[in-house]
Formats: C-alpha cells, sequence, structure tokens
C-alpha cells in the first residue's frame, strides 16, 4: 500500500489547510450527541475542523506522521479529537454509532472489494440520522485515461501502478447506486479548479461530492 509519510513529512498541508466546502456547509447538519469518524484523516484539517467547533472526533490513520501532526495541533488546542492509528482493514469501532462517518479521497485509494466491505460496515457503524460526506473521483478525471493506459487493471475503473499506488474511480453517478438506502442532501459532480498538492504538480480533478443522511 502506498504510504503518505514521506510526502505529510516534506509539507504540514498537502492537501490544504482548509475543510471542503461541503463539510463546511453542512456539518451544523450532523447531530453532536455521537462522535464523528473521519476515515483516512491525514494531516487532520476536517477532524481538527470539527473538534474546533465543538465535536469529537475520531480520526483514522493509516500514515504515522499524520497522526503525529494531528496530536500535536490537538493538543496544543486541547481539542476532543481521539486518534487511531490504523488501515480501514484493521480498524474496529469504539463508538457504538457515529452521527457521521468522513469519505474524504479514501474511495479512490482502495480496491472494490474493500469499498463494497466499508460500505457494509458504515451501515453497522451509524443509526438513524447519522449523515456521511463523500468526496470521489470520476472516470471524467483528466488521469484516469492514463491509468488505464499504463497501469495494472485490478477491478472496475481500478489500476495499480508500479510503485503499488492504486487509483479507483466511480462511473458519474455511480455515488447514488453505492448510497441507494440513504436520503440525499447533496449530489454535485464537477471538475475542480487547476490547483497543487504540496510541492507537486498543477492539476485539475473530476471530483463526486456527496452528502448523505441515514433513514
Amino acid at each position: 500500500m502506498f504510504s503518505y509519510d514521506k510526502k505529510y513529512s516534506s509539507h504540514s498541508a498537502v492537501f490544504g489547510e482548509n475543510p471542503e466546502k461541503i463539510l463546511v456547509d453542512h456539518f451544523k447538519k450532523i447531530e453532536n450527541s455521537k462522535p464523528v469518524l473521519d476515515i483516512g484523516a491525514g494531516q487532520g484539517r476536517h477532524a481538527l475542523f470539527l473538534a474546533e467547533n465543538g465535536y469529537a472526533v475520531e480520526a483514522l490513520e493509516p500514515s504515522e506522521v499524520g497522526i503525529k501532526q494531528m496530536e500535536q495541533v490537538s493538543s496544543e488546542k486541547s481539542l476532543p479529537l481521539f486518534l487511531t492509528h490504523a488501515d480501514i482493514k484493521t480498524f474496529e469501532a469504539k463508538a457504538d454509532a457515529y452521527s457521521a462517518v468522513l469519505l474524504f479521497g479514501i474511495l479512490q485509494v482502495l480496491p472494490r472489494e474493500e469499498i463494497e466491505d466499508l460500505l457494509q460496515s458504515i451501515k453497522k457503524w451509524t443509526s438513524l440520522g447519522s449523515m456521511i460526506f463523500v468526496i470521489a473521483f470520476s472516470t471524467e478525471e483528466p488521469s484516469y485515461a492514463k491509468h488505464k493506459q499504463d497501469d495494472k487493471e485490478v477491478g472496475k475503473h481500478s489500476y495499480l501502478d508500479a510503485k503499488g499506488f492504486l487509483r479507483t474511480y466511480l462511473e458519474p453517478n455511480e455515488i447514488l447506486q453505492l448510497f441507494a438506502d440513504y436520503e440525499v442532501v447533496h449530489h454535485d459532480e464537477h471538475l475542480t479548479e487547476a490547483h497543487h498538492h504540496g510541492d507537486g504538480n498543477i492539476h485539475r480533478h473530476a471530483v463526486i461530492e456527496a452528502v448523505f443522511r441515514v433513514q
């Protein structure tokens, strides 16, 4: 599996300092009676944002560097952030149910079978009214054709390169099928503005944004 330790060590905000707009726009809809689970929390821009707004958050992150970076900020600010250094395959939920689950950038780095397993697990980890926040990449992504041409196909629209970097894409509107049992609070698919991550190259993404509620 691809490790982000090197990237996170070289830059304090590889994916930016601010939380995604859909979280800022919709986080107040999250019930504050149960913790939020941030899967693949990275360097903490979403988990820390919610914790700073009074939500208890469990941040699941496989990168040791990412965990330490979140721990430092959380400790300095005395935030209600609970850190779990593990990957999604070994994770065991600590709460009976979570008020929200954040899936920002996680679906595109999982093989198809693990996405299916994760969706089944989320049903166990949530309860009526819980919210699911998703950002994923679609097959309209500019880099999709290159991955399809150069890398090993390991599943539907899922490709693995020689360095062990996996990228999985969803078809347009496929997210609505994956979460067909949920209420759709927000759904949008678009091409982002040109940007870069850390010191990386300037590029654009075809993103899928969605917010669902357990009903």
